[in-house]
């Protein structure tokens, strides 16, 4: 096996002789070292002690930026309600940038607030420069004129009662010329593209899987917009997707906001309120068309109870049906169980429970009627 041999001298080469290395002698430490914090000056035996003592007592602080309501937490982020000065704040930021240019937390605020459109880049630097974030924002704030030549297309889109791909398209162009309000446009155009494919009507070729993409994309999109009309269309995504709680801003459309606070009662307490209003004057509908599973449940909502115990049999049948999505089946359910325990029968109430047990939204509800079930035959 081949090796190298290893020499402890040196061969000079053309002198013929060689030099033994000489040994260094090493240097005794007797001074201990001392780990000093940064921010306080406190002394540690140990580079962990400091490290432990550093992250505990003096963290760094994660710049934020805030604008309006929110707390911006992704990389890009668009801006559609207009904000004042005093709406827009850089949290924990000891240094602030827009587009390059080091500018204070004040004029930050000023220029955004200016701005009515436009891409700008925000870096925020925390204390001495230790943690930086950066933000891609877009403000895209539509004019009033433009806002409301979207809603008057929208409302004449609606008002031969028929939705189609065919007038989902006219309604796009005819927006077309509310430039500033192409994300409004886009929002709506997703909502409508999204009810067709889950009715699988209007001669759309999505699937009911791709409706619901285009409902979320329509949802999360019309949130972010300050007018009546986006707030509507974005809870009736919402009560689409069993999100009740977010209710805030329909008081336009009461009849959604009566069903969506029902829903969310039921979910937060487990327990059933009697379904089914008194008799009364019926809300009208709010001019934006609604796919078929949504139609008919906030319809049952609205009946007296005497007229609701004569839908059960349908409520059933809808419960079950391959057609509907299962968050539909869902609330057809819970309504079911409410119409059992409201005339007094808890076994067919548990029965109906056991179908949504495992539910995130309402597993709760169902367990307390499952318990009740077996109590009442015992």
């Amino acid at each position: 096996m081949p090796f190298l041999p290893y020499y402890d001298h040196i061969d000079p080469g053309q002198g013929g002789s060689s030099m033994v290395i000489p040994e260094l002698p090493r240097p005794v430490l007797n001074r201990q070292h001392v780990f000093t914090c940064p921010v306080c000056h406190q002394s540690f035996a140990s580079y962990e002690d400091r490290f432990q003592h550093r992250f505990e007592a003096h963290p760094y602080q994660r710049p934020l930026l805030v604008l309006g309501a929110h707390e911006v937490t992704t990389p890009r982020f668009v801006v559609t309600t207009a904000l004042s000065p005093e709406q827009i704040k850089a949290v924990n930021a000891e240094t602030c940038r827009l587009d390059g240019k080091t500018i204070t937390a004040k004029t930050l605020a000023r220029r955004l607030a200016e701005a009515k459109s436009g891409f700008f880049k925000v870096e925020l630097a925390g204390t001495q420069g230790k943690i930086t974030v950066s933000y891609e924002i877009s403000i895209e704030v539509a004019s009033d004129a433009h806002a409301f030549l979207v809603e008057q297309e929208f409302a004449r889109l609606y008002s031969p009662g028929v939705v189609s791909v065919a007038s989902v398209s006219a309604f796009i162009r005819a927006a077309s010329e509310a430039r500033t309000a192409r994300r409004y446009v886009d929002g709506l155009a997703a909502y409508l593209y999204g009810i067709l494919a889950k009715d699988q009507r209007g001669d759309t070729t999505l699937s009911q899987e791709q409706g619901r993409a285009r409902l979320n994309e329509a949802g999360q999109t019309l949130s972010e917009i300050g007018r009546p009309l986006a707030a509507a269309v974005a809870g009736i995504v919402s009560f689409q997707s069993n999100a009740f709680s977010r209710n805030e801003r329909l008081a336009a459309v009461p009849r959604l906001q009566s069903a969506m606070s029902w829903f969310e009662s039921v979910r937060t307490s487990g327990q059933q309120l009697i379904v089914g209003r008194e008799d009364g004057p019926i809300t009208p509908n709010a001019c934006v068309p609604l796919d078929s599973a949504t139609d008919e449940i906030l319809a049952w909502m609205e009946m007296p109870h005497d007229r609701l115990r004569g839908h059960t049999k349908q409520i059933a049948k809808r419960g079950q049906q391959d057609d509907w999505l299962p968050e539909d089946r869902i609330k057809a359910k819970v309504l079911l169980a409410a119409i059992h325990e409201t005339e007094g029968d808890a076994g067919q109430a548990g029965k109906v429970a056991r179908d949504f047990r495992h539910d995130p939204v309402f597993s709760r509800l169902a367990e307390r009627l499952i318990s009740s079930e077996k109590e009442s035959s015992a």
